[in-house]
């Protein structure tokens, strides 16, 4: 399908948010992604394809790619995206993929690092707009203070008593110990890591040696991103 870019929006940061609107009605679940192509010239060793998470929310009618964009380290594909303008055309397909969720009544432990956020950011838009009031431990780490959708994540807490979001950075780390220990406290929680590849991977393994159930468990890691 073709998608016809809209504009950009800086977020926060280092971090831009590009949106595009499909020419045919498209319909996705909160946290799915897409695949993305985009010819351009002098591409690097990754080629002109990528795969995002829709950030968007259904509900907001569009298709919202966010992600980091550093000039000093970045990719010919994140070059091209800055280059385009409004009415040019990017192909894609998709929605894929199944970080989503399925039963709002369970609890949920979402683990976020830097740009990981983009899936929760989509799901809590939606439920936020559709005024259901999931059951979420929110626990976000980033690099530093520039915190990408902060203000509107914390505008949906105020909404919803069942949504606490806590912020790790600098040497406040965040941990396998301490998502088990929200996962316990919580009763039944399932725990979902979204984040850069090391981190998210990483934090699975501790997670399963310290004796959580994998089935509990749910991945959607970021490659070309170090960890946090």
């Amino acid at each position: 399908m073709k998608l016809k870019f809209t504009g950009y929006q800086p977020v926060k940061g280092h971090v831009v948010s590009f949106s595009f609107k499909p020419e045919t009605p498209l319909s996705w679940q909160p946290g799915q992604y897409m695949h993305y192509v985009l010819p351009h010239p002098d591409s690097d060793d990754r080629g002109t394809e990528r795969w995002f998470t829709n950030s968007a929310a259904p509900s907001e009618g569009k298709v919202m790619v966010s992600t980091r964009i550093d000039d000093a380290h970045g990719s010919s594909f994140k070059r091209a995206l800055v280059a385009l303008r409004p009415g040019d055309e990017v192909e894609a397909d998709g929605p894929e993929g199944d970080f989503t969720v399925e039963d709002e009544s369970q609890q949920y432990i979402f683990v976020a690092g830097g740009i990981g956020i983009t899936p929760f950011r989509s799901i809590l838009t939606e439920a936020h707009a559709q005024g259901k009031q999931l059951n979420v431990d929110l626990l976000y780490a980033n690099r530093d203070e520039d915190i990408p959708f902060k203000e509107q994540l914390e505008s949906y807490a105020a909404d919803n008593p069942n949504l606490i979001i806590e912020y790790f950075m600098g040497s406040n780390k965040l941990g396998a110990e301490t998502i088990k220990q929200r996962a316990e406290n919580a009763g039944s929680a399932l725990i979902y890591l979204s984040g850069p590849e090391p981190m998210v991977k990483g934090l699975a393994v501790e997670l399963e040696q310290l004796g959580v159930d994998k089935g509990t468990i749910k991945l959607d890691d970021f490659p070309g991103y170090e960890g946090i």
